[in-house]
């Protein structure tokens, strides 16, 4: 039976405690076989992940929220304050291209810090349906 100290496969107190027991190998057997991590390892690195996106990606997604906002603002105004009510159903299509078009092209197509700001026109125009019951997106009144 082979000595744990002598396998490449950490044991159960590694993975606990994350501790680590250096294993002298060739270089040739590295790049064939991947190196093994520690659970604790990979939770470090999700963290990491997590934080730096965290900080940049909600900017973007706010950015992008805030543009759709104002565009539907600017959009439905004067429709909305006119006595007799217009078809909306121009303002609605035009928004619904704006939202889940652009953003959506964003998104799957463009990526990069774009991908969180087509995140964030998409969620403005999801928001904006649900707190105005549509009014401010022309759902209601289309429909």
């Amino acid at each position: 039976m082979a000595d744990p100290q002598e396998r490449d496969v950490p044991s159960l107190e590694d993975e606990i405690f994350a501790v680590a027991q250096s294993v002298q190998e060739d270089p040739g057997a590295d790049a064939a076989r991947p190196r093994l991590r520690l659970r604790s390892e990979r939770a470090l690195d999700i963290a990491e992940r997590t934080r730096a996106l965290s900080g940049r990606e909600v900017g973007a997604i706010a950015a992008g929220f805030g543009l759709f906002v104002f565009i539907d603002f600017v959009m439905m105004y004067a429709p909305l304050m006119m006595s007799r009510r217009p078809s909306l159903l121009p303002q609605f299509v035009t928004l619904l291209v704006l939202a889940f078009g652009l953003g959506g092209l964003l998104v799957w197509k463009v990526g990069g810090r774009w991908r969180s700001f087509g995140a964030g026109m998409m969620l403005a125009w999801v928001f904006l349906t649900l707190v105005s019951v549509g009014f401010l997106t022309g759902v209601t009144v289309t429909l």
